[in-house]
């Protein structure tokens, strides 16, 4: 598996984010992925997929990731248009969840339409309910993360009603791990023996334990998963070498 996050794509090719080209660095990052996995079987791209819910921002990232995965599936971001994602997709690149390789894959929208930060609905919740009550291992992706990484400004971000999951993952063991990305960087916790897991940004890096806006130097990444037969499972997070991206290390925060 592959997952990569926070794209940022805007209305056309070339647009920038803080002074980072983010269709440069996407492509950087897939041509990263294309050399480390020649074969995918599940491609999640977990949100915030344009910078502004252009649907030419949709359409240009849907061509180039065609192909490049058995299954691909796409989760809204704040910034992101459900609708328009899947006017573009259609509902087969954004299922609530799927079964491969004897794993059950759970997708959560913790998107709210106008605002930054996250909540799961009530649906949101019922999804993660029905995979409960499966025997598969599971691994669950969302937008949004759910507990506190020490970066006050995204904290206030994160999924205002994280206790609802949480309550219905006490002593489910089949759940392995808690995929996310918004945070723009690679963290790993722990609830109970269930990883909480972020991935960077196809494009600029978020500086980890930062009380106000402030940005990495880090170069972009996405996040590989190797899923085993007997529940277990390997992660690691890989990032573009060999290039420096232009960024505006004076900004003070973005739209």
């Amino acid at each position: 598996m592959v997952q990569i996050s926070d794209c940022h794509l805007g209305a056309n090719p070339g647009d920038d984010l803080l002074g980072m080209d983010t269709d440069h660095s996407l492509e950087a990052v897939l041509k990263t992925v294309e050399q480390e996995c020649p074969e995918i079987d599940v491609l999640v791209a977990s949100g915030d997929l344009a910078g502004h819910g252009d649907i030419s921002a949709y359409q240009r990232l849907a061509a180039r990731l065609d192909g490049m995965a058995k299954q691909i599936v796409w989760l809204p971001g704040n910034h992101d248009s459900s609708a328009l994602m899947r006017n573009v997709v259609g509902e087969q690149w954004m299922p609530s969840s799927i079964v491969v390789g004897g794993w059950q894959l759970v997708f959560l929208d913790t998107a709210v339409p106008g605002q930054v930060g996250g909540n799961l609905a009530a649906d949101q919740l019922a999804i993660l309910a029905a995979a409960a009550a499966n025997n598969y291992p599971t691994l669950v992706f969302l937008h949004h993360h759910l507990r506190p990484l020490g970066c006050a400004w995204l904290d206030e971000q994160r999924v205002a009603n994280a206790s609802a999951l949480f309550e219905q993952l006490v002593d489910k063991d089949q759940f392995k791990a808690i995929i996310c990305g918004h945070v723009h960087q690679q963290s790993e916790q722990l609830f109970q023996n269930i990883g909480l897991l972020s991935t960077p940004s196809t494009c600029v890096q978020f500086a980890p334990n930062s009380a106000n806006f402030a940005l990495d130097d880090c170069n972009p990444g996405y996040r590989q998963l190797w899923l085993g037969s007997r529940g277990e499972f390997q992660t690691r997070v890989s990032r573009v070498k060999g290039v420096r991206f232009a960024v505006d290390n004076l900004a003070s925060g973005y739209e």
